[in-house]
């Protein structure tokens, strides 16, 4: 006999569960009901997400919602596993902010007709990870040197590759931080994210 069978698992999540708004600087946003626990102590300030509702990989969400902090899923989800859906959330440390020239009213003139204006909005953000990774060797110099490489993971979305430019023929340079990266590699083996790899110029 099993100490903690799938039906005992799930009263027990509906009885602790709490409701998360999902992606909300996109489109189509969602709410979930879940249960957020601590994971392991990590660098990346990581959790662990439980829900008897589907949520996928390269969703985000804010723990608190009064925090300015969000939390993107980075693990596999594919199907229930003890009657649950279960991930692992990781800090956002970084975000790129979009912003868009709308046209606004700013005014009357003396005959009482509207006055407008582009003014450049923020639109909304695109949360992202960034990790130290590791270094690479720049053989083609004299002296060999190494260089350190960043790794940006980003939820797969248009945003995103507009953004960073990745469905053009050659990729352009990213800032990060005031600094000037070129991207070396795009990675989309994870269903739900991209993996951008930088090196500074």
């Amino acid at each position: 006999m099993k100490l903690f069978d799938e039906k005992l698992i799930q009263d027990t999540i509906k009885t602790i569960q709490t409701p998360y708004k999902f992606n909300f600087y996109e489109e189509n946003p969602f709410s979930i009901n879940a249960f957020i626990s601590n994971s392991t102590f990590s660098p990346n300030s990581s959790y662990h997400i439980h829900s008897l509702e589907l949520f996928k990989s390269g969703d985000y969400t804010k723990i608190n919602e009064h925090s300015d902090n969000i939390y993107m899923v980075t693990s596999d989800i594919f199907e229930m596993r003890g009657g649950k859906y279960k991930g692992t959330l990781e800090y956002c440390n970084y975000s790129i902010e979009q912003w868009e020239e709308i046209k606004t009213l700013i005014g009357y003139d003396h005959l009482g007709r509207p006055v407008y204006d582009y003014v450049n909005t923020k639109v909304g953000e695109i949360p992202a990870i960034l990790k130290y990774k590791d270094f690479s060797i720049s053989s083609n110099e004299a002296v060999n040197l190494n260089k350190p490489i960043y790794e940006i993971t980003v939820r797969d979305n248009e945003a995103a590759k507009t953004y960073f430019g990745l469905e053009a023929d050659t990729y352009a340079n990213v800032t990060v931080y005031d600094v000037t990266y070129r991207i070396i590699n795009v990675d989309y083996s994870k269903q739900g994210l991209i993996r951008i790899r930088l090196e500074k110029r």
